[in-house]
């Protein structure tokens, strides 16, 4: 039994640790870590379509509710974006990627066109809410208005 529950740990945070690997950090908001992450829809195929997919760690000790809104366009005025989004997380909780709902196509296959600015995506709305009072605690500056 001790074995089974020790395999079962180790294959746990094995997952997690998988699942969390090439995000860069993006902002620190109110206790809130935001990571990103540019990748193939399917990691093994380089013509599969390219997927933003978003980090939320809430490291603080209340309930908040991350609000924002991705846009993503390229060189010829192509543009796309996530309508408004709201996440909420409870103090310690973590959601990531295509599990969480948090995951989005972008335009292309080639992730240098996102290096060398060809091609952009970008919060127009990045801002944390106290999930009991609706208050806004933080926005971040790392956003801009299109």
């Amino acid at each position: 039994m001790k074995r089974l529950v020790l395999f079962v740990a180790v294959a746990i945070a094995s997952l997690t640790a998988f699942g969390q690997k090439d995000y860069a950090d993006f902002d620190n908001l109110a206790d809130v870590l935001i990571k990103t992450k540019i990748a193939h829809a399917k990691s093994k195929d380089a013509n599969s379509p390219l997927e933003l997919s978003l980090y939320f760690q809430n490291t603080g000790t209340k309930n908040v509710i991350v609000r924002y809104e991705i846009f993503i366009k390229d060189s010829n005025g192509e543009m796309r974006h996530s309508g408004k989004k709201e996440k909420k997380l409870n103090a310690g909780q973590k959601q990531v990627g295509k599990i969480s709902g948090l995951s989005y196509e972008l335009i292309g296959t080639n992730i240098d066109d996102y290096a060398s600015g060809e091609k952009q995506w970008y919060f127009t709305l990045l801002e944390i809410k106290d999930a009991e009072t609706g208050e806004v605690i933080a926005t971040s500056e790392k956003t801009r208005e299109e």
